[in-house]
């Protein structure tokens, strides 16, 4: 009776692990990713599909003949770019209150992103400088790109930094000294002063 206790005390055990398992978020890197005026779009964010929310957004495009060069790091969340979806709408700024003339990046995938390692093909992309405010028209530097991939792996969040008590100097100096009176006192006991 007490190995069947052990064995299904075991199994459960097991269960319980599985049963905790927590889908990871996926790391998009963009590539293969050229405008038609010979600018790139370089670059990977996060997503994760359970919570559909982006972050760690690292994405760079190239001066072409008709668009500059931008860094992108924030989604664009104007009830316009929502609106937008599935395209994925990144901007170059972190104030949405006014986006004109604000670089928009639009990166539009074949299939939904998931929390599962793979490629996906982009259908089509461009960028381009907001006309307004909301950033609902289209204004200069449109330029767009008819081919590209997503590349997803799994995101391990780098670990956060870990802080080393040491001690100071002076409390050094103390416990060195307090270590030399220590051997001191047992010499002398051992020696029999």
């Amino acid at each position: 009776m007490k190995k069947l206790l052990a064995y299904l005390s075991i199994a459960c055990s097991v269960l319980a692990f599985s049963a905790t398992a927590n889908a990871v978020p996926m790391q998009w890197t963009v590539s293969e990713t050229t405008f038609d005026d010979g600018g790139t779009v370089t670059g990977s964010f996060v997503y994760d599909a359970d919570t559909n929310i982006y972050s760690n957004i690292r994405l760079k495009t190239t001066t072409g003949t008709v668009g500059t060069a931008a860094d992108f790091r924030t989604q664009c969340t104007t009830a316009h770019c929502l609106a937008s979806l599935p395209q994925l709408l990144f901007i170059a700024s972190s104030n949405q209150a006014n986006l004109s003339n604000v670089p928009l990046l639009d990166i539009e995938p074949s299939a939904p992103l998931t929390n599962t390692p793979g490629t996906v093909d982009l259908e089509f992309g461009m960028s381009f400088l907001c006309s307004n405010a909301a950033c609902s028209g289209i204004g200069a530097g449109l330029r767009v790109a008819f081919s590209g991939k997503l590349t997803g792996i799994l995101y391990v969040a780098p670990a956060a930094p870990t802080s080393v008590p040491t001690s100071s100097p002076l409390g050094l100096g103390l416990m060195g000294m307090l270590l030399t009176a220590a051997a001191c006192i047992y010499r002398r006991r051992r020696s029999g002063y």
